[in-house]
């Protein structure tokens, strides 16, 4: 990446006229990896005068958030991170607040939250907090007051954090540009100066002197409130430029082709297993002894192309970050490696694929043991908001005691690292056309629900040893395909598990089952719900091959029933 996010933050509080300061802020400014995978963090929180313990409250959320939001996966995106920390921070202030107070409303306050990563801010918000973005000398608030008058003039929040057992936060994003600034302030500042005060001050001095001044000028202008000021001020930020990216990514040498008995980094490769255009997999064995490896080198086929070494990079990093005995497990190579190369536990086993041509016919139990440990894999990456997008019986291997595992996860789309702008784009559709999902051949982005057809195409291959559509469901035939029933292919299968598996192949993302575990349990037990009518329309009891032989034949049947009539009125 072309720099990196740089920024100078600041900020100042004080109690002003009140005996308390009952606001709370704070910035975390981190350092390395986490400054690209997560950014940089300043909340501000105001203790709602009129609760028992405000100070309290608003102290909890600004500690807790900076801590907690950068403790979770580096693969979720910001607002799923900020939105789950946040949810669980308002959950623990209502229920403390009946605990330790015996009031629902105890613990209650303000939040207002910003998140810089790459080139954009992530705000979150609730209360009358506010942040405001100043460019070019003109301010823009950006968020919205959660207040309303009550009485003769007199305001009261209508949201808070702690207020209710669940809040709904605000969530707004912005692109960020050099020299902007963002301001954070809690109502004692805001609501004493008016944009044109705050904006001339904004562009003045240094992050803490602007900080400073706004909560000063707050205070002359007679606020009785707590006054606070966080500002952040945008100095440079990540470049999309291709040079600098293909330089990082180009660090580590493309590895020549390995030959049995050559040694990489204290690895003896023992022989090939596979080789690709994109690929090549190799057995090895490490010098100091230990189990077997795989290790595999990307194709100097590629040794050009950022994207593909940006996706062969992925894979390493996706692999290190996710624990399940149903993926395959990544090992990390030696620091001071060579070449670039990802190392795996060596599976001794088939592929799906090869188990599946060795058992063209397996019982619905063999299949719904595959089927449920695959998803257990699956639910590991959607649990980190990573789909693998490629899922197929060759990705899929079965170890000697039955440990099915998923492998091959350079395809695997990861929500935390599409917000980090890279010059040549992210692949809409990396998956294979007879399992990927019909709104992945359209274009559009992988989701959990694209994996869990992929799934239950699978179980639908393993019980007929066929697709469950005669052609894959590109764009172009999408409207003419119709579902094959299981039945056709073996009729002895029940029509309880035929409707489970038309449901979960469903041409519509939204017609399919909403989890995991509903698909699984469909597959094992009659969903009454689901369970199929005696009779089926015309439309679905005939093939769609046929009907166009059925049109011709009805106009030939038409054309001459209509030269018979014509006959009778002569005759």
């Amino acid at each position: 990446m072309s720099g990196r996010l740089q920024l100078q933050a600041g900020q100042y509080s004080i109690a002003g006229r009140k005996a308390e300061n009952q606001d709370s802020l704070g910035i975390r400014y981190p350092e390395g990896e986490a400054l690209v995978l997560k950014g940089v963090a300043a909340v501000i929180a105001d203790g709602v005068s009129g609760s028992a313990a405000g100070r309290e409250a608003a102290e909890a959320c600004v500690k807790g958030f900076l801590h907690d939001y950068y403790s979770t996966p580096d693969s979720w995106a910001v607002e799923t991170a900020a939105g789950r920390v946040l949810g669980a921070l308002n959950r623990w202030l209502h229920g403390r607040g009946h605990a330790g107070h015996a009031d629902a409303h105890a613990m209650v306050c303000t939040f207002s939250g910003v998140v810089i990563k790459n080139n954009r801010a992530y705000i979150f918000h609730v209360g009358d907090s506010r942040v405001c973005l100043v460019r070019n000398g003109e301010l823009e608030c950006l968020t919205r007051d959660h207040h309303a008058l009550v009485g003769t003039g007199k305001g009261a929040l209508t949201k808070a954090m702690g207020a209710e057992l669940n809040v709904e936060i605000d969530v707004f994003r912005t692109s960020l540009q050099p020299g902007d600034r963002l301001l954070l302030t809690t109502d004692g500042v805001h609501g004493y100066l008016d944009s044109v005060v705050m904006a001339g001050l904004a562009v003045e001095g240094d992050a803490d002197e602007v900080a400073g001044a706004l909560v000063d000028a707050a205070y002359s202008a007679g606020s009785p409130d707590n006054l606070s000021a966080q500002v952040l001020n945008i100095e440079h930020l990540p470049a999309e430029d291709v040079e600098a990216h293909y330089e990082r990514l180009t660090s580590l040498a493309f590895p020549p082709a390995l030959e049995p008995g050559q040694r990489l980094d204290g690895y003896r490769i023992v022989r090939e297993i596979h080789a690709s255009r994109r690929t090549q997999i190799y057995l090895a064995s490490p010098d100091v002894g230990g189990e077997p490896v795989i290790i595999k080198t990307p194709s100097p086929n590629f040794v050009d192309d950022p994207a593909y070494i940006d996706r062969f990079l992925n894979e390493c990093w996706v692999g290190r970050r996710v624990n399940s005995p149903h993926i395959v497990r990544f090992i990390e190579p030696p620091q001071n490696r060579r070449c670039l190369y990802c190392v795996t536990e060596y599976v001794q086993g088939p592929t799906l694929r090869e188990w599946m041509n060795d058992n063209p016919l397996p019982t619905p139990a063999e299949v719904r043991n595959l089927i449920q440990q695959i998803a257990v894999g699956l639910r590991a990456l959607h649990r980190l908001e990573m789909v693998h997008q490629d899922l197929k019986p060759e990705n899929v291997l079965i170890a000697r005691d039955g440990t099915v595992k998923i492998i091959d996860l350079g395809a695997v789309r990861i929500r935390g690292i599409e917000e980090i702008d890279v010059p040549w784009g992210h692949d809409s559709c990396l998956g294979t056309e007879s399992y990927a999902a019909p709104e992945c051949l359209e274009g559009d982005r992988a989701t959990p629900a694209s994996d869990r057809y992929s799934l239950a195409v699978i179980a639908y291959e393993l019980l007929t040893g066929h697709l469950p559509y005669a052609k894959p469901p590109r764009p172009s035939v999408r409207r003419r395909l119709r579902y094959r029933s299981i039945r056709e292919f073996n009729p002895d299968l029940p029509a309880w598990l035929d409707a489970c598996l038309q449901r979960s192949v469903s041409l519509r993302p939204e017609s399919r089952y909403p989890s995991l575990s509903e698909f699984l349990r469909d597959l094992g037990h009659p969903n009454p719900a689901l369970t199929p009518t005696a009779w089926r329309p015309l439309v679905d009891r005939v093939p769609p091959e046929n009907w166009r032989f059925i049109a011709v034949v009805s106009l030939v049947l038409n054309g001459l029933l209509l030269w018979l009539i014509w006959m009778n009125s002569v005759a």
